[in-house]
């Protein structure tokens, strides 16, 4: 198997790109794959991914290794083509690694690359950009633009910014005045809120617990929208939804759908796509394109099994 691997060097574990790159090529070598290995400028990654596809000899798949912002610029890229793509976890959070059953070690995410298959998943979009995780609006990209002013202006790592950044938010709580008009007989709705969130397939925490993604092949968006409009209302939904499970709490509704646009008075919102952030012009249009990305991770544990 050969593999084409593609490091960021901007990724938030990465530290000594030199080093790193030669633990990915020991890693590989260790499970009697080929692999190169290059490190790449952020800005870069797009272009590489597909040069690197279009090279003689053609890998087998295209490896990027970095966080979920290095792999949704990749996936952009990719998706629509017969580009194959996996990842090695080196980011903060990883949550597409994880989705895919990637281990979070270097080791154990090569050895399951190559030992695993080629299979088809979703991604979102909106306005043309996509996203492999999720997107979101009001609280949440608000937060993470106040957590990216507190990193730049304290020299803070991204998880010890959050508290004081969500401390910031919520004493000036952005509340909008959203129309929501879906597919699936999602009848138009006007909705004053400062939340909302629409996942690449379904996400579930049952009675309780960090919610998780049910399977990365549904050809479904969730669509999560808060009611609770004030600081201390947002804060007893999100403990409610933690503690009860999603589902459970009064102030969060819950539906999945192929398609949503996104209407308001605002000509512009600030839109979260996988953690990165942007201003984006209204109407927001989100759909799903089903099995436009081709992956390759580990195989199912039981036959038919769907992550």
């Amino acid at each position: 198997m050969r593999a084409h691997v593609l490091v960021n060097a901007g990724a938030g574990s990465v530290d000594g790109p030199d080093a790193v790159v030669e633990r990915i090529v020991d890693a590989f070598a260790a499970t009697g794959a080929e692999a190169t290995v290059a490190a790449i400028d952020p800005d870069g990654f797009a272009d590489a991914v597909l040069s690197s596809w279009s090279a003689d000899p053609r890998p087998d798949v295209v490896v990027v290794a970095g966080g979920d912002g290095t792999v949704n610029c990749a996936a952009a890229a990719a998706a629509g083509t017969d580009v194959v793509l996996s990842v090695l976890p080196m980011g903060t959070f990883n949550h597409f690694a994880k989705d895919l059953g990637l281990p979070d070690d270097l080791e154990g995410a090569a050895a399951a690359i190559v030992g695993g298959e080629v299979r088809r998943v979703d991604v979102g979009e909106v306005n043309g950009e996509v996203f492999v995780n999720n997107s979101a609006l009001g609280v949440y990209p608000t937060m993470v633009a106040e957590r990216d002013r507190i990193r730049d202006a304290r020299g803070w790592g991204k998880v010890r910014a959050v508290p004081l950044a969500s401390l910031h938010v919520l004493r000036d709580l952005p509340v909008h005045r959203l129309d929501l008009v879906g597919s699936d007989g999602f009848e138009r709705r006007r909705v004053r809120t400062p939340f909302v969130f629409i996942g690449n397939g379904r996400y579930d925490n049952g009675s309780g617990g960090a919610p998780e993604r049910q399977a990365l092949d549904d050809g479904r968006l969730q669509l999560a929208v808060t009611r609770a409009t004030s600081r201390l209302g947002l804060v007893r939904a999100v403990v409610g939804a933690l503690v009860k499970g999603a589902g459970q709490t009064r102030d969060l509704d819950l539906v999945e759908l192929e398609a949503i646009t996104v209407s308001g008075r605002s000509r512009r919102l600030r839109v979260a796509r996988d953690g990165e952030i942007g201003w984006v012009t209204l109407p927001l249009r989100y759909r799903c394109r089903p099995g436009a990305l081709l992956v390759r991770s580990p195989v199912p544990e039981e036959p038919g099994e769907r992550r």
